[in-house]
């Protein structure tokens, strides 16, 4: 084996146990002649970091067309992250399916309170109702009224919802809290990323404003179909 003696700079963490164990940075010239001795010196692969995720693909087709050109009868490929690190995809597969749970799991509580208190609403104002429906108002004008309500209290729930998450993780990125992730060599800070999440929030606050809508349909409905005389002899 090729032995030479180093002088080492610093030790820096990698971010995980197995990569500090075997990670080990020095100049190309010097580890090519630890691996290759007096042969030839070459390169078995580039590694290219990008300074956003959105970059991958356009930078990976442009690289395509530059291997391509300069040796086309080099056996390059041109490799993502994803492609080389499965276990990422697969994580945020996981994430994924764990936070589609989650907003599962919401629209179900939100489904529920809202139709519950719709229904009251209705019971309440069973006079009401019959008293407009008396005075000519159609069941679809009705049913309206009360779709429009529940619109109201989804968008007002939603947006109040989406203004507690904004200063909530405001106050966590402010105390500087940090956690273990599985595997991490040392603790990581918790950031609650909210930049650049504006689609998210907004397809989030959207959905379950639908969701209170959908939820105050059958109270609306079951309202446009009172009878008028029964509506106003309710006690």
């Amino acid at each position: 084996p090729n032995v030479v003696s180093l002088q080492v700079m610093k030790a820096e963490r990698q971010g995980f146990k197995e990569v500090d164990e075997i990670f080990l940075l020095m100049q190309l010239a010097q580890a090519q002649r630890l691996v290759y001795g007096r042969a030839p010196p070459r390169a078995t692969a580039i590694v290219v970091q990008l300074e956003r995720t959105a970059q991958t693909a356009p930078v990976a087709q442009r690289l395509q067309e530059v291997v391509a050109r300069a040796a086309p009868q080099q056996p390059l490929a041109v490799l993502d992250f994803r492609q080389l690190n499965p276990f990422f995809v697969q994580t945020v597969q996981m994430f994924g399916m764990i936070f589609g749970f989650i907003f599962a799991l919401l629209a179900v509580i939100v489904l529920f309170p809202v139709s519950h208190a719709m229904s009251t609403s209705v019971t309440e104002r069973t006079v009401e109702i019959g008293t407009v429906r008396a005075m000519g108002l159609r069941r679809r004008g009705v049913q309206r009224l009360f779709v429009i309500e529940g619109a109201l209290l989804g968008a007002v729930g939603a947006a109040v919802g989406v203004v507690f998450a904004v200063v909530a993780a405001t106050l966590v990125n402010a105390l500087g809290l940090t956690w273990l992730p599985p595997g991490s060599g040392h603790p990581l800070p918790l950031q609650l990323m909210l930049q650049g999440q504006g689609a998210l929030i907004a397809g989030t606050a959207l959905g379950l404003f639908a969701i209170a809508v959908i939820s105050a349909w059958w109270p609306a409905y079951r309202a446009s179909r009172l009878v008028i005389v029964d509506a106003l002899r309710h006690v």
